[in-house]
């Protein structure tokens, strides 16, 4: 009997995977303004199969998932270079856009503050490295492809770090 691969790849592109938001990006004209998204979620892992011959669970890769995506969905996306301060649980949040100066208050539970600009990309790889975070040692490489409507999306790929 000849030997099977000891690697492999797993994806999941489910239409449950998705999540909305709203955010702003200054320094992009046409989206210097609160605008939203309606994006959806697929993925991929790369890894060396365990003793019972599965990289990673399907149901625990998309709980993982699942999991990332829940911090962002219905949140108002804001780069902590934004904020302005923290008055009783409302977030300040002011940036130059189209048009002029914005001041904006809103509840701190309804924000996702990120060291990171809310670009697609850089959504893509705050969810690859939190699902890679969380995944058994033998799973060596996440990649996540985020739509960010009809045509658009980026695709990013976190690889394992091993220690030398």
């Amino acid at each position: 009997m000849p030997s099977l691969p000891n690697s492999g790849k797993l994806r999941i592109d489910d239409d449950s995977l998705n999540f909305d938001y709203a955010h702003f990006l200054p320094h992009i004209s046409k989206c210097s303004t609160i605008h939203g998204h309606s994006s959806r979620v697929e993925i991929e892992v790369e890894g060396v199969k365990d003793s019972t011959g599965i990289i990673v669970d399907f149901g625990y890769l998309k709980s993982v998932v699942r999991e990332a995506i829940s911090k962002l969905d219905h949140k108002i996306f804001v780069c902590k270079k934004y904020v302005v301060g923290l008055d009783g649980g409302r977030l300040v949040v002011a940036f130059s856009g189209r048009d002029g100066e914005y001041r904006l208050e809103l509840p701190a539970s309804q924000a996702f503050v990120a060291d990171f600009e809310s670009t697609v990309e850089n959504i893509a790889t705050y969810i690859s490295e939190y699902v890679m975070e969380r995944m058994p040692e033998n799973v060596t490489v996440v990649r996540v492809c985020i739509s960010e409507g009809i045509g658009k999306s980026a695709e990013t790929t976190t690889t394992r770090r091993r220690d030398d």
